[in-house]
């Protein structure tokens, strides 16, 4: 008999594994939007551990979609959509509000 050989995943290193969901345009299972303060606003978590915060203007879908006619394909971007309360809204991230 043939000895057995299991085949490993291999791990995708972070930067990859991004590039992997972009492309899929999908989000990885396990993360989530959530609202941390008024200060911070929302933030991305995985398995209840903050990964990063997303800073820029909260529009709705209507505005989304006038400036994603409007710009220019490498600010597109920075428009990050998400669904809360039923309601799609998006996070413009295209201008520096100059805060860190």
């Amino acid at each position: 008999m043939m000895a057995e050989v299991k085949r490993r995943r291999r791990k995708l290193k972070p930067v990859d594994e991004a590039i992997q969901f972009s492309l899929l345009q999908k989000d990885k299972s396990g993360l989530e939007g959530r609202f941390i303060n008024d200060f911070k606003g929302r933030g991305v978590f995985e398995k209840g551990d903050f990964l990063l915060e997303y800073r820029g203007d909260l529009i709705d879908k209507e505005e989304c979609e006038r400036r994603q006619r409007i710009y220019h394909d490498a600010l597109k971007v920075y428009i990050f959509e998400f669904r809360y309360n039923g309601k799609l809204l998006c996070i413009d991230a295209a201008r520096d509000d100059g805060k860190r």
